[in-house]
């Protein structure tokens, strides 16, 4: 565990905060807890009591799940030249493990519900395309990256996510299991990822593979 001072935004009182870079949730689940109910990456200054958010690089792991993900905000271009450079002996690679990349903390929070829900990742941001596609008559300005997906209760939904367009309503779209079905037996080989190998998977990693119009 680092830690790191920074100044509160609102007071500007110094505070000591401890940066959990490396998170196993096998063995500190706790930390799943608080990274799913918003309190991770959430500060709260001793002095005036306002809370700040602060995302800093988070390395999290799910062995059970057999799930990687390295959260790392502003990062730079080259960041999966990086983290792929290391070549895995071929008697330890595994097909079924998922590494990703992502910049903020909701799509950390995406990535996590997901792997809970049973669902690939790749297939969704096409299921997120198809959605969008389908909205364009009514929300014209509605983008691939406004959706989030939810798992909650064994319910699953993707809810608009700030939408400028639609006057404080949030939409709800509930996820049907035979098109998510469709979409995975008929694009799932056109979006592989070499095993072993870390990806961004968002709107634009879907667009580099498959032609998304938006």
């Amino acid at each position: 565990m680092e830690k790191e001072k920074f100044k509160c935004p609102n007071c500007e009182h110094e505070i000591t905060m401890n940066l959990n870079e490396f998170v196993d949730v096998s063995t500190d689940p706790e930390f799943k807890e608080k990274i799913m109910n918003g309190e991770f990456f959430l500060i709260k200054c001793p002095e005036c009591g306002d809370e700040t958010l602060v995302e800093y690089p988070v390395m999290y792991m799910d062995p059970d799940k057999k799930l990687t993900i390295y959260m790392a905000p502003e990062h730079e271009a080259d960041l999966l030249e990086q983290l792929n450079s290391l070549e895995v002996p071929e008697g330890d690679l595994d097909e079924e493990a998922i590494f990703r990349v992502v910049g903020n903390s909701a799509e950390l929070l995406e990535k996590i519900l997901l792997a809970d829900g049973g669902r690939d990742d790749r297939v969704m941001e096409l299921y997120k395309a198809i959605i969008v596609e389908n909205m364009k008559e009514e929300w014209p300005d509605v983008k691939i990256r406004d959706l989030l997906y939810f798992f909650d209760n064994g319910e699953e939904y993707f809810i608009i996510w700030d939408y400028d367009n639609a006057a404080g309503e949030q939409l709800t779209v509930n996820v049907d299991d035979e098109l998510y079905t469709q979409l995975k037996d008929d694009y799932l080989a056109a979006l592989a990822i070499p095993a072993n190998k870390y990806a961004e998977v968002n709107d634009k990693w879907l667009a580099e593979r498959i032609d998304v119009v938006e």
